[in-house]
Parts: structure tokens; sequence; C-alpha cells
């Protein structure tokens, strides 16, 4: 059994989220380390792959509105890397969106951060712009929406329409 079979996807509820930040702490620094750390307390959802009873890795989501959501980050422990658990997570988010009535995605990842690119892609997530998310939802819609994703310079934006 790989190690993606075997981890479970729980929920994580404020009160037990400060148990994770170990995870960020190994996988972020500096403006990132402190956004998760902040968004992990005060994001909407927190769900948590789970391998023998401890956590390995996390997703933190929000619906900014009712048909639209936002992966805020994926974390996993340095043991658990390349194993297929940020995958399982991003999958797991998916399904959690399109069970709320979420209808299209967005994902933010450094311009530089194959990886993180590549494992959106694998999910059919593909580069957007400002320009693009406002043709479909204004430019004051859209400003609002990077606002609240805290997309910065030196990101790109990453959609899916979930259907």
């Amino acid at each position: 059994m790989t190690e993606q079979e075997g981890a479970v996807i729980v929920d994580i509820p404020v009160e037990k989220r400060a148990g994770l930040e170990w995870i960020l702490n190994e996988s972020f620094e500096g403006w990132y380390l402190r956004h998760s750390k902040g968004t992990l307390r005060n994001v909407d959802v927190v769900r948590a792959a789970i391998l023998l009873g401890k956590p390995v890795g996390l997703v933190m989501l929000k619906t900014i509105e009712s048909n639209v959501g936002y992966v805020y980050y994926i974390a996993v422990a340095k043991a658990h890397r390349n194993h297929g658990i940020a995958k399982l997570l991003l999958e797991d988010a998916l399904r959690h969106f399109k069970a709320a009535g979420v209808e299209e995605a967005f994902a933010s990842v450094e311009e530089d951060n194959e990886p993180s690119e590549a494992l959106f892609a694998s999910e059919g997530f593909t580069r957007t712009s400002f320009g693009e998310v406002s043709k479909k939802h204004g430019n004051i819609h859209t400003l609002n929406m990077y606002r609240v994703m805290t997309v910065v310079p030196g990101e790109v934006l990453l959609h899916k329409a979930i259907a």
C-alpha cells in the first residue's frame, strides 16, 4: 500500500489547527510562512491527510462567493513529499468544492514553482490573468477576488472550471 492509498482526509476544526503549524514550518518561509499561519487560523476549511494517525499534509480552502472557490495552500511534511499526498489533497479539495456547488476554482503559485504548478495542471488548472478573469467577473469584482485570494506580484493565478 502506498502512502497515498493509506492516507485519510479529514476536516480540522479551528481549535485543532495549531497542531498543523509544523507542516507549514517545513513548507514555507518568509512572507508565505507568516501568511499561511494566519490563514490556517482563519480560513473556512482546513483538511488534513492523516497517515497512521498523524497529519502529513494539509490544504486550506475558501469559498470566495457561492460559486467560486480558492485553494490557499497545500503543504506536505518533508518526509512525505513525492508520495502523492499533495495530489490526494487537491483531488479532495475539488470534490469538496463540487459538493458545495462551486463552479470554478482558483489557486496561485510562485512563477518559478514548477512542481506546484505541475500539480495543479495535473488536475486541469491552467494559467489565467486578471484580464481573463475580468471578462467573466468584471474589473471591480475581480479586484475584490484578488484581494481575498491575496494574489501577490511574482505569482501566477491558476483556474479550473468544476463540472
